[in-house]
């Protein structure tokens, strides 16, 4: 029963791989040797002297022996290589495989030796076995398999270092995508709440408008939930969701807010961050609008500036002190750190008062539409 699964196993072997190692280390042995015989065939022009083809060809079919062996070289550096931790055992484990190679070296150089002598009629070609040869032919082995052991451990290495640097980009995506799922799940409460707080503001005050707004809200968490794990949505889907948001704001101030909107058409496909707009607007209204005793502007603003998006979210209110903290907190902190963790160096974040009075609040990251179908399914 083993014999006969050792048989499937070696039927099932695939000898592809191997054949194309032998035939690339055949070529590049002959071509190394070429690149050797070039130089002596014109040390041997300049000198006038007769080029010895025999010699030559022999050369090569002593290549095309290490031609043989370079594969099985390679595959016992892949199999132990050296290395810190066990180098104790690799380096009499090499050693003795260079003996060994050195061996076969030999054995193979004094088969084909005496019959390439005749062919040739080249009797240097073939040496008569002696000790003093062989252990030149050994030594020379040595040689030859630390060469290409070295050059299997460079390749070696520089496969594992870009596997780590391949796990460890992935590695760093996996970590990004769950820092922006949780900075974007903060949004989601501290919305919620916000709202929240303003219908126990009007319970007492208006219950027809804390009654509307509720109705609302449910429409908002309905969308936010249907965007769940989205980190970008089309700019015609964000829109639709702050206009919403913003009727919501509009039923509470009633006529001491109007919302003004600036968008070219052409980005309605592109993608920006979910979420984007809510706590830019929310921040113009708490801090900005809030503050006017007499009526207040929000201005959104959606253009194209190069290769990017820019959006700009203006309000008419007391702007920033001229001292003191910057206004805002968990919404223009989060929007901050997601911008950062999705385009990095490729986005602009300006927090700034206007001439006229109040903040302008202006994003910028890379331009990216949506594909047809893409933006129909968010839509």
């Amino acid at each position: 029963m083993t014999l006969e699964r050792s048989t499937r196993e070696l039927a099932r072997l695939d000898v592809k791989p191997w054949l194309k190692a032998c035939g690339f280390s055949l070529l590049a042995w002959i071509a190394l040797d070429l690149l050797f015989h070039v130089q002596w065939l014109s040390g041997y022009r300049e000198r006038k002297l007769p080029v010895p083809w025999a010699r030559f060809v022999a050369d090569y079919a002593a290549s095309v022996i290490w031609g043989l062996l370079t594969p099985a070289i390679l595959g016992l550096v892949a199999w132990l290589p050296i290395e810190r931790r066990r180098w104790t055992r690799a380096v009499p484990f090499h050693l003795a495989a260079s003996l060994g190679a050195g061996l076969l070296f030999f054995l193979a150089l004094s088969v084909y030796s005496l019959p390439l002598s005749v062919l040739l009629d080249e009797p240097s070609i073939h040496r008569a076995p002696s000790l003093g040869f062989a252990f030149r032919l050994l030594i020379q082995s040595v040689i030859f398999y630390a060469q290409v052991a070295a050059v299997g451990h460079g390749v070696q290495y520089y496969r594992e270092y870009r596997d780590l640097d391949l796990r460890a980009s992935r590695l760093e995506a996996r970590l990004a995508q769950a820092q922006l799922q949780v900075l974007r799940m903060q949004l989601h409460p501290h919305f919620l709440f916000n709202t929240l707080h303003t219908v126990s503001a009007l319970m007492h005050a208006d219950l027809r408008a804390a009654d509307r707004i509720l109705a609302l809200l449910g429409d908002l968490l309905r969308e936010s939930l249907d965007r769940v794990g989205a980190q970008e949505v089309t700019l015609k889907q964000e829109l639709g969701f702050i206009d919403r948001y913003l009727e919501i704001e509009k039923t509470r101030f009633r006529d001491r807010l109007s919302v003004s909107h600036s968008v070219d058409p052409s980005l309605f496909d592109a993608w920006v961050p979910n979420l984007i707009l809510q706590p830019l607007v929310e921040n113009a209204i708490r801090h900005g609008i809030s503050r006017r005793a007499s009526a207040g502007r929000l201005e959104i603003e959606a253009k194209r500036s190069g290769d990017q998006v820019v959006l700009v979210v203006r309000d008419d209110g007391p702007g920033l002190p001229d001292e003191g903290p910057a206004r805002g907190g968990v919404g223009l902190s989060n929007t901050r750190a997601r911008l950062q963790q999705l385009y990095g160096a490729a986005h602009r974040f300006e927090i700034r008062n206007r001439e006229r009075g109040g903040l302008e609040i202006t994003l910028a990251f890379p331009l990216r539409l949506a594909a047809p179908d893409a933006a129909v399914d968010a839509a």
